[in-house]
């Protein structure tokens, strides 16, 4: 069995493959911490992978069950690059912002590897039971 066939681990290696250019990117503001000149890169969220796939939403079967009042909206974060400064050098690299987002990029991490494997786990079940 291809797993690389079924939508969700194609999602699943291409947020890992995100994360690992994040982490790097990272790695390379903190590095660069007191360049001149040196201006913090970063990637574009990784919605904008999604963009163009439809978000998944609930069936109502019956007109009993209730609706979703849940907005399918994505959680966006604007003007954050402003609450931070830079250097007189004009280095723009703030260590606890990169600290910042080097943690949000590993909590993803780990969340991915563990749906990964707790799919690759499901699957193994319904192989032996099927």
């Amino acid at each position: 069995m291809d797993l690389g066939k079924i939508g969700f681990f194609q999602l699943a290696g291409t947020r890992l493959d995100y994360l690992a250019q994040r982490q790097k990117l990272v790695a390379e503001n903190v590095v660069n911490a007191n360049t001149p000149d040196y201006q913090a890169r970063d990637l574009k969220p990784f919605d904008s992978v999604m963009d163009g796939i439809r978000p998944v939403e609930t069936a109502r079967t019956s007109g009993l069950h209730l609706a979703s009042t849940r907005s399918t909206a994505g959680f966006r974060e604007e003007g954050r690059a402003a609450l931070w400064e830079s250097t007189p050098s004009g280095n723009a690299v703030s260590l606890e912002q990169e600290m910042i987002k080097g943690s949000e990029t590993r909590d993803a991490f780990a969340l991915t590897t563990s749906l990964f494997q707790r799919n690759v786990q499901m699957l193994r079940m319904a192989w032996k039971n099927g």
